[in-house]
């Protein structure tokens, strides 16, 4: 009796630890899985992300101007078009300037129009959404004209965060980089003096001229 009881012990220990070891590799199948669908989701919210922010989200300058009784302060319209059909949640733009001078970029103030606090999170509905900034450049420097006689040749770099709408409870954003470059008339250039280097329709010489990307 005492073998036979041996044996039964032993083959019930043996039968315990395969069960342990079936748990184990149930639990660790089921872990795996979880995880890959962990990441399945994260790498489809990643795409979505991705497709709001390079596909759905245009930054570019609308339009610029000289601000009355302030020699050397530009104010500038930013745009960002939202084409997709449903709300897209980004930081708001962050905008540097530079001038050209030679064959460098020389950085000049830019700051928001309204001195306010603005939301760190905004909503962009779908449609066009403008943003006015201030840019201040010195008559003292020297700026580069040879592309487009008496105009400044300018870069506006913007930087725009797009975000998952629970962005507290997710980590994961996409930043969308875009550089605009446009024609900007110095204020102190008479339409006269550009006029005898440089044809424009009915004598109208405009202040910004927008330019391709490049």
């Amino acid at each position: 009796m005492s073998l036979l009881q041996g044996l039964t012990r032993k083959r019930k220990s043996i039968a315990s630890i395969l069960c342990i070891i079936a748990v184990f590799f149930l639990v660790d199948f089921y872990i795996g899985q979880k995880e890959n669908a962990i990441i399945r989701e994260r790498d489809a919210k990643k795409q979505r992300l991705e497709k709001l922010a390079f596909y759905m989200i245009f930054p570019d300058i609308r339009d610029a101007w000289d601000v009355h009784g302030a020699p050397g302060e530009y104010e500038a319209v930013l745009k960002i078009d939202n084409l997709a059909d449903e709300p897209v949640y980004a930081t708001h733009p962050d905008v540097s300037a530079y001038v050209q001078s030679g064959t460098f970029w020389v950085e000049v103030p830019i700051h928001d129009k309204e001195k306010k606090e603005h939301e760190q999170i905004i909503k962009l509905e779908k449609g066009q959404h403008l943003y006015h900034k201030i840019v201040t450049i010195k008559r003292g420097l020297k700026y580069s004209f040879y592309q487009m006689y008496g105009y400044m040749h300018v870069r506006f770099h913007i930087s725009i965060f797009v975000v998952p709408q629970s962005v507290f409870k997710e980590e994961e954003v996409i930043e969308r980089v875009n550089d605009v470059y446009i024609y900007l008339k110095p204020y102190f250039i008479t339409d006269k003096d550009i006029l005898r280097q440089v044809t424009f329709a009915d004598n109208k010489v405009p202040v910004m001229i927008p330019m391709p990307p490049h």
